[in-house]
């Protein structure tokens, strides 16, 4: 499903954006595979999460033949580290975006900590930002902090920052209850997108009174995007507004993610 956001913008519910005056596909997070590593953990991820980025994906360049594909993020956590079958699939991967002459762009929040072996043999040198037509793309994790835009009718395009948002349903034994539904969010400044892998979600659930006025955003419902009405949306729950992110080692709390938000010098 698309979603016309402007006449040069659309919103794709794979998770994607498109300018396609422009032949640009934007991914944000492609993760393909979150990394031999990630495979080997007891969470091991489903062999349909992998085939799913990979339809998606395939879908994505066949529907719209593209001659460019931005990727706002890593390719790959880590994406100075390779192990086992990494090195063959990034090179599968890399055939098929840079097939038919395409460009493939990196735009990462600091390059110069960004290269790696992911990277070798690609051509591929990161940006820490993008200009495309009006509007310019960038991966920083901020949601209400952006520098004025120039020129003023484009907007900044994030994939750093991966909206959610909690929503009431009526569950089978007509209770409430509240699903966290992954979204684009336009912020009047900049619009957010959704990572491009499912298990790759945002940390903090959108507080509604913290939105701008302007602010717009639709959920994703699968292939499907659905409008989140942001006025009459009520606060979530204090228990679902943060998702516990894992301690990194050697770390002796949590990452707050309301410190990541607002981070101007990321």
């Amino acid at each position: 499903m698309q979603i016309a956001f402007s006449d040069d913008v659309i919103l794709d519910s794979r998770r994607a954006v498109v300018l396609p005056k422009q032949g640009t596909l934007v991914l944000a997070d492609l993760f393909l595979g979150m990394g031999a590593a990630r495979r080997k953990r007891p969470d091991l991820l489903p062999a349909s999460q992998q085939n799913d980025i990979w339809e998606r994906l395939l879908g994505l360049l066949g529907d719209y033949q593209p001659k460019r594909v931005v990727l706002l993020g890593d390719i790959k956590p880590n994406q100075g580290t390779l192990e086992d079958e990494e090195q063959q699939e990034l090179r599968v991967l890399f055939r098929k975006l840079q097939s038919q002459g395409r460009e493939v762009i990196q735009v990462v929040g600091h390059p110069e900590r960004s290269w790696g072996p992911s990277l070798e043999g690609t051509g591929i040198q990161p940006v820490d930002s993008y200009r495309v037509g009006y509007n310019t793309l960038m991966h920083r994790r901020r949601i209400f902090v952006y520098p004025r835009h120039d020129p003023p009718q484009g907007f900044w395009i994030n994939g750093g920052l991966h909206p959610l948002f909690a929503i009431p349903i009526l569950g089978a034994d007509g209770s409430e209850e509240w699903l966290r539904y992954p979204a684009f969010l336009y912020t009047g400044f900049a619009l957010v997108m959704p990572p491009f892998v499912s298990y790759a979600q945002g940390w903090e659930v959108m507080q509604p009174e913290r939105l701008p006025r302007q602010a717009r955003a639709w959920k994703v419902l699968g292939d499907r995007l659905a409008p989140i009405t942001l006025p009459e949306l009520r606060p979530p729950p204090e228990a679902l507004k943060n998702l516990a992110r894992s301690l990194a080692k050697g770390r002796k709390k949590d990452i707050n993610p309301a410190d990541l938000n607002d981070a101007a010098s990321e």
